[in-house]
C-alpha cells in the first residue's frame, strides 16, 4: 500500500500546484484585461455594441460581453455590460449609452498659435548677486519650476515684465499665491537687491506665452468650433501644460521641411504669414486644443461621420496634411495596432506611414502634423499626435472620439 499512497501524495501535489498556477494565470488575466477594457463606450441609436478591432472581445476569443439591447432606445439611454473571461468569469463592467452619430468637416490645414499664459510660469530659480552675499529668495520661498505664479500682494500678474516691474519697486516681503499640481498655494518673497544693476529681484525665470505651428483635426461648422493637434502644448522646460488665459489662431507661411529620420525627428519649418487672427483659443488639453475659427480659414469641405472607438479597426487609413502651396493631400498609412485602455490618452494607435510620396517628403511624420486627420472609409477615426523618435516613419494616433469629449 505504500507506494500506492506514495503515488496518490504526489499527485495531490501536482494537482495542486498545477490549480495553483491555473488560478495564479486566471488572476493575472482578469486583472490584465480589466485594466484595459473602457468603462464607457458609446453607439448610435439602433446600433448594438461591436468592436471592429480588439481581438480579445471578439467572437471566439477567450473575452466576451453580455449582448446590449439598446435597440429602440433613446439618446442618453445607458446600460451596464458585464465582461467575461471564457463566458464564465467576470471581468469588469462597462457602460454603454447611445449618443448621435457625431458630424464634423475633416481638417488637414496648417494653423499657427499664439498662446497666452494664466499667470506666468515658474521654469527655473536662480541666484541673485547682492553686496554681500549670493541668494536665491524663489527658492528660500518654496517657489518651485512648475509653479503658475497667479498674483503678487493681490496684484494679477500676466507676463515677465509685470512680475518684474512689481518685485523691482518691493523692498519688503511680498505675498505671492501660485497653483502647483492644481493646488492653490501663497508664500512670501523677499526680494534682494542686485549687485549687477542695483534692481530688486525674485530669484525668477518665468515665461508668459508661447507660439507654434500644427495641423487642424476636425472642424465644427454647426458650432464654429475646432480641434487641433491631438495634445496639448506643454512648457519646453517643465514638461507641463501651458495654463491657458487666451490665445490666437493664425495663418502659417510653410518655408521648408526638415526630413525625419532615426534619433532625429523632423519638422515643418514655418512663419506667421501676418497678424491677422481668425479664430481663438479657449482650451489647452492633453488631447488637443480646442476653440473657435471663421470659416474664411478654411476649406470648404462636407462633414464626415466620426466613428466611435470600439469602431476603429486596423488595416488601411489615410493622413490629411498640407505640405507644401498645394493645400490639403492625403496620404495613406496603416493602423497597425488599437489600445482601448483609457488611461492611454492620446496613445490609442499605432500607425505606420506606407506613402511614398510622403514619405520621399518628411521621412514620415514630423513636427507640425500632429493633429492631421485620420480618415477610414470615409470617416474620422482620430488624429496624428507623436512620432518614434527611432523610426520616423510610425507614431501615435489618438481616437476622434477623445478629442470631442474634451472639447463637449
Amino acid at each position: 500500500m505504500k507506494p500506492f499512497l506514495g503515488t496518490l501524495r504526489g499527485a495531490i501535489r501536482k494537482a495542486a500546484v498545477s490549480a495553483a498556477i491555473l488560478s495564479f494565470l486566471l488572476f493575472t488575466a482578469v486583472g490584465w484585461y480589466a485594466d484595459r477594457i473602457p468603462q464607457q463606450f458609446y453607439v448610435t441609436p439602433g446600433e448594438e455594441l461591436r468592436f471592429s478591432s480588439m481581438e480579445v472581445l471578439q467572437s471566439g476569443a477567450p473575452i466576451s460581453y453580455d449582448q446590449t439591447s439598446l435597440a429602440g432606445k433613446s439618446i442618453g439611454s445607458t446600460q451596464t455590460v458585464t465582461v467575461r473571461l471564457f463566458g464564465v468569469i467576470p471581468v469588469t463592467q462597462t457602460h454603454v449609452s447611445v449618443s448621435d452619430r457625431k458630424y464634423v468637416c475633416a481638417g488637414g490645414m496648417l494653423f499657427g498659435i499664439k498662446l497666452f499664459t494664466e499667470g506666468v510660469m515658474v521654469i527655473d530659480t536662480g541666484s541673485v548677486e547682492t553686496e554681500n552675499e549670493t541668494i536665491s529668495p524663489a527658492e528660500e520661498a518654496g517657489i518651485q519650476k512648475g509653479d503658475i505664479i497667479l498674483s503678487v500682494n493681490g496684484q494679477s500678474v500676466s507676463s515677465n515684465e509685470a512680475l518684474a516691474a512689481i518685485l523691482a519697486q518691493s523692498t519688503t516681503p511680498v505675498s505671492i499665491s501660485f497653483r502647483r499640481d492644481e493646488k492653490l498655494c501663497r508664500t512670501f518673497l523677499t526680494p534682494v537687491k542686485s549687485q549687477l544693476d542695483g534692481r530688486y529681484k525674485g530669484g525668477l525665470w518665468v515665461r508668459d506665452s508661447t507660439a507654434g505651428l500644427g495641423t487642424i483635426t476636425y472642424y465644427d461648422a454647426q458650432n464654429g468650433t475646432f480641434g487641433g493637434l491631438g495634445h496639448g502644448i506643454s512648457d519646453s522646460d517643465t514638461g507641463q501644460l501651458m495654463p491657458l488665459s487666451n490665445g490666437q489662431i493664425c495663418r502659417v507661411r510653410l518655408n521648408g521641411i526638415v526630413k525625419g529620420q532615426a534619433g532625429a525627428p523632423g519638422e515643418l519649418s514655418g512663419s506667421f504669414a501676418s497678424d491677422e487672427v481668425y479664430g481663438s483659443l479657449y482650451q489647452n488639453t492633453e488631447t488637443g486644443v480646442f476653440g473657435e475659427l471663421n470659416e474664411e480659414f478654411l476649406t470648404v469641405q462636407d462633414s464626415v461621420p466620426v466613428l466611435n472607438k470600439q469602431e476603429v479597426k486596423t488595416g488601411d487609413a489615410i493622413i490629411r496634411c498640407t505640405l507644401d502651396d498645394g493645400g490639403i493631400k492625403e496620404y495613406e498609412i496603416q493602423i497597425e495596432k488599437i489600445d482601448l485602455n483609457e488611461k492611454a490618452l492620446t496613445k490609442n494607435m499605432v500607425i505606420s506611414v506606407t506613402d511614398p510620396e510622403l514619405l520621399d517628403k518628411t521621412g514620415g511624420i514630423v513636427q507640425g502634423m500632429s493633429g492631421s486627420p485620420i480618415l477610414q472609409d470615409g470617416k474620422l477615426v482620430g488624429a496624428v499626435t507623436h512620432v518614434f523618435v527611432d523610426n520616423p516613419t510610425k507614431g501615435y494616433g489618438i481616437f476622434a472620439e477623445n478629442m470631442l469629449k474634451t472639447a463637449a
